[in-house]
């Protein structure tokens, strides 16, 4: 499938901060089709991302991008970006709102609202785990490389979702201490959850041009491949249907 698509950008009020998101539909959206809630890296929401939000629309989706720096921003270096995701790390309950607002956001658009499935990059991976603990209309999360810090503040701890984790087994960025706690909590929540280590793989597996082992983070194509074929199973799973 290669449907023609439209793009737009998406304002909406998240927390406290006017989003900008990136909005992907087909030109003749399905309303009874699975919807995409894409959530970037630490960066922002950066082309990557857009780009995985066009392929979605073109499969037939609806997708949405999310911003949740406000205003669209993206940082330009790796100390920009630690300085705009950090104050949300610290402050879980503003990052559980600005998520939140972007799945209103597009709950709100022609898309079945019971079959919207967020998919995280890196810090967008810690994200839609917490979306998960939030939010019980969510049908699926996709954690791709994501951190497994677990939130200071109290959660209602649905986990309703379906829950996949895809993960480098190289990864720094992840303690076996944080995995083991996330794992408990799932197991403890009745939670449908899956998870994939990738042996040879480091963070950012998925970001052509990542290239840096001290600092963790490392391209890996065959992972990657692997990851799109696992998240294409799952999104057909919870759709009913093959994309």
């Amino acid at each position: 499938m290669n449907t023609q698509i439209n793009t737009r950008i998406l304002k909406y009020h998240a927390g406290d901060v006017q989003a900008h998101g990136f909005l992907a539909e087909p030109h003749h959206p399905d309303p009874h089709a699975a919807a995409i809630l894409l959530v970037p890296m630490w960066k922002g929401r950066v082309e990557f991302i857009e780009d995985k939000a066009r392929k979605m629309a073109e499969r037939g989706m609806t997708a949405l991008a999310v911003d949740l720096y406000g205003d669209g921003v993206v940082a330009a270096d790796n100390d920009e970006a630690a300085a705009l995701m950090q104050p949300l790390l610290d402050d879980r309950a503003e990052l559980h709102r600005r998520i939140q607002a972007g799945f209103e956001a597009l709950s709100q658009q022609n898309v079945a609202a019971d079959k919207i499935i967020a998919i995280g990059y890196c810090f967008g991976g810690l994200v839609v785990q917490d979306l998960a603990r939030i939010n019980h209309q969510v049908a699926g999360v996709v954690s791709v490389h994501g951190l497994m810090n677990k939130p200071d503040v109290k959660t209602p701890e649905h986990w309703t979702a379906k829950v996949m984790l895809l993960h480098g087994a190289k990864d720094p960025m992840v303690s076996d201490e944080d995995w083991l706690q996330l794992r408990d909590e799932m197991m403890q929540a009745g939670c449908d959850w899956q998870k994939h280590d990738f042996g040879l793989a480091y963070h950012a597996f998925t970001t052509p041009g990542a290239n840096d082992p001290d600092f963790g983070t490392v391209y890996d194509q065959d992972a990657h491949r692997r990851s799109e074929q696992l998240i294409s199973d799952f999104i057909a799973e919870i759709a009913g249907r093959s994309i």
